[in-house]
């Protein structure tokens, strides 16, 4: 990132103008604040909204916008979704203004009861930033995280989410709320970890980024989930309908040699906690293998997932720096010879 240059365009676009490529079918603004954060400022009424429109009235300097360009022409928001979202909400006269101090006289008024001052806010400008498309994918990423380092920290997924919106995307959310991998690292008490931060659909794009293009894993997880994201943008309907149906052919085979309350854990202890490392060997292997002989090796297979688990090799290489290249091939390599062995006995 040190000599990174971003290609940019910057256009002062009136509040009027953006409503309208919001509002359009289909939209030329993409705004849609669940990719980011829930819209935050209607939680305690209507003030913040109130005091950020009065701020605008006032005419009060506004922070920039930050829009990403699409291949087809069209900009995402990664940056000024609460701002953008107030606005086309209250254009539409979803809110009234209350808690002003500086324009007392407009509280309790909407956006189509402000007179003179509704031509004022349709002309007001707002400096956008647009990230153009010739941007390489990881830097407008890289962009995308640092503006929002505030006080809702984004996770990696919600990034992906954010930039690569696609069928694919919507493949991934679908395929999260299949069982078992919905509850994916429940705990003992019935309880499930936060799952705000879709880190269950990066559970599912794990699976298929390592089963579709594992080679090319360089040893930056994150990096390698971007690309794929990026490249599953191109998908079209018969390549989604082939990725759901390994996926779910990988799970159920995982299902028939685990049962529900052991599966993707070291079944070699008596304290289980699911984790990913035995999610990537099991999902991206067992799926691969016709289900007469699963069913007829069943015993086997168990056996020798339970000698993968104890042994010295595996040990070492789940010891710190999980995600390393060489960690991973040392992984896949002994547990694929246990798995042959047995298959093909």
């Amino acid at each position: 990132m040190s000599n990174a240059t971003l290609s940019l365009n910057t256009v002062d676009y009136p509040f009027e103008t953006l409503v309208m490529r919001t509002s359009s079918e289909p939209p030329k603004l993409i705004l849609n604040p669940e990719f980011q954060r829930k819209y935050k400022w209607d939680k305690e009424g209507w003030t913040r909204a109130s005091k950020f429109i009065e701020s605008c009235l006032m005419r009060i300097p506004l922070p920039s916008c930050y829009f990403a360009e699409t291949d087809d022409g069209r900009q995402v928001v990664i940056d000024g979704v609460q701002r953008i979202t107030t606005i086309k909400r209250f254009f539409n006269d979803e809110f009234a203004l209350e808690g002003l101090s500086a324009f007392p006289d407009l509280e309790g008024k909407r956006f189509s009861q402000l007179g003179p001052l509704q031509a004022d806010l349709e002309s007001t400008t707002i400096r956008c930033i647009i990230l153009r498309k010739e941007n390489p994918q990881e830097l407008v990423t890289e962009i995308f995280a640092r503006l929002n380092q505030g006080a809702v920290e984004l996770s990696d997924q919600e990034i992906r989410h954010a930039l690569f919106s696609s069928k694919f995307d919507d493949l991934l959310v679908t395929l999260s709320e299949r069982d078992v991998v919905k509850d994916f690292g429940s705990r003992k008490d019935g309880s499930s970890p936060p799952k705000d931060s879709r880190e269950l659909e990066e559970l599912v794009l794990r699976f298929f980024a390592f089963h579709e293009d594992g080679n090319n894993y360089e040893g930056n997880l994150s990096k390698f989930l971007d690309n794929f994201m990026s490249k599953a943008m191109e998908f079209d309907e018969a390549k989604l309908t082939e990725l759901e149906r390994n996926f779910d052919v990988a799970l159920s085979a995982c299902r028939e040699i685990f049962d529900d309350d052991e599966i993707f854990t070291d079944i070699s202890k008596d304290r289980r906690r699911q984790g990913v490392v035995y999610y990537d060997l099991l999902m991206n292997s067992l799926g691969d293998i016709q289900v007469g002989i699963l069913k007829a090796k069943r015993a086997d297979i168990r056996n020798a997932f339970v000698e993968l688990c104890s042994s010295e090799e595996f040990r070492r290489s789940t010891a710190g720096g999980l995600q390393r290249k060489s960690s991973i091939n040392r992984r896949n390599t002994e547990w694929s010879k246990r798995l042959e062995e047995v298959v093909s006995a």
